[in-house]
């Protein structure tokens, strides 16, 4: 598991970079994407908006689709913080057709 503060503070360094840093910025969020404490720090140290940037800046066909692929995840999870995605069962059968109810 990854340390949370650690990475705030290499998420943190990493957003105050300003010349070619966009690998970085798309590497790192490539990667935070696959644990949401990880995930939480690099939208809180390095942002959403940098992230954009990033993929904007990126020249790299691949850089650049990763980047995008990262961005469509971190808003999906904000989507689903949100409740966006969630649909209660109330009222939903989960017995198969073929399942007698109980008298």
């Amino acid at each position: 598991m990854v340390d949370v503060p650690t990475a705030k503070r290499a998420l943190a360094a990493l957003a105050h970079r300003d010349s070619g840093g966009h690998r970085e910025v798309i590497d790192r969020a490539d990667d935070a994407v696959d644990d949401v404490a990880v995930a939480a720090a690099f939208v809180e140290t390095v942002g959403l908006d940098r992230l954009r940037r990033a993929v904007e800046e990126a020249r790299d066909p691949e850089t650049r689709r990763r980047g995008r692929r990262a961005l469509a995840a971190f808003e999906r999870y904000r989507r689903v913080a949100r409740g966006d995605r969630f649909h209660h069962g109330r009222g939903t059968d989960l017995r198969g057709g073929y399942e007698r109810g109980s008298t």
